[in-house]
């Protein structure tokens, strides 16, 4: 006779699988999206961490806003930023938030000297990640590799954070998903590291509903709390953990799940079986 604890794992397990079906074909507004306007491998790695890099903000803006960036570096962004320095002025449209044209100077400059060291960025990537070792490790060696570089900045951290600084590196681990998951979401262009090895980006979104899943109990989305997340996730699914995080985002971002329980649509969460707080709430809703 199977045990509560073992019909609990069962029905999370069957409710995130029945999630990441429903939101694999997404269309909703995604930065990834522009990374598939390009067919080549090297510039979809460009593109990819551009756009993550990002990746923080309302997504209308984060779209709007790299596109522009993008765009200035025409047809191939691999080629344009491996044959040449772009300075501040030459980037003077760009503006996001609290980064401006010498940030994605700073950014482009780090993206081309990775491909002039290494070849390409995934190759950079690659030659860092240890298999024996959490991807922490590496994304740390590529943040300090790359900070020395330049001048770090705050806003140029911001950009190129580190795992060993308590940061969750919510928009490193979103790149990292699109260049080494694959799916109908994402690339799989890495098969150097393996999707086992990856760690959930955790932003609000997801920290939110991971909580309320019983995923994690840690109140601050930091690296510990993804990291906790991402085990939790691999006890579904060991070889592929990060699969369901899309999934679970959208019910933050399309405002299924809310900051405040009472403004949740409970009703209509496709999660709320799983939900002690949808639990609660949908009797009571429907009764109304």
């Amino acid at each position: 006779m199977e045990s509560i604890r073992a019909r609990r794992e069962r029905d999370l397990r069957d409710t995130l699988e029945s999630l990441y079906r429903r939101y694999e074909h997404s269309t909703s507004p995604d930065p990834i999206a522009l990374v598939r306007r390009y067919a080549a491998r090297e510039d979809r790695e460009v593109a990819g961490w551009i756009a993550s890099a990002f990746a923080y903000g309302r997504v209308d803006q984060i779209i709007k806003d790299v596109r522009g960036l993008l765009d200035a570096l025409g047809p191939s962004p691999a080629k344009a930023v491996a044959a040449r320095t772009f300075a501040a002025e030459d980037l003077a449209f760009f503006r996001h938030r609290f980064h401006g044209p010498g940030d994605a100077a700073d950014l482009l400059f780090v993206v081309g000297e990775c491909i002039r060291r290494e070849g390409s960025v995934g190759a950079f990537f690659a030659r860092r990640f240890r298999p024996d070792a959490s991807v922490a490790g590496m994304l740390d060696r590529v943040s300090a590799e790359a900070l020395s570089w330049r001048a770090p900045s705050e806003t140029l951290r911001f950009l190129l954070p580190r795992p060993s600084d308590g940061s969750a590196c919510k928009r490193w681990n979103l790149y990292l998903r699109w260049m080494v998951r694959s799916d109908a979401m994402d690339f799989g262009l890495w098969k150097d590291i393996p999707p086992s090895a990856l760690v959930i980006p955790t932003d609000t979104h997801v920290h939110r509903v991971s909580r309320r899943l019983g995923l994690t109990r840690r109140k601050s989305a930091d690296w510990k709390t993804a990291e906790e997340i991402t085990a939790r996730l691999a006890r579904l699914d060991p070889a592929d953990p990060v699969k369901y995080d899309f999934a679970i985002c959208q019910l933050g971002v399309l405002e299924i799940c809310r900051t405040e329980p009472r403004l949740s649509d409970c009703p209509a969460c496709p999660a709320r079986r799983v939900c002690p707080i949808g639990r609660r709430r949908v009797p009571f809703i429907e009764a109304a």
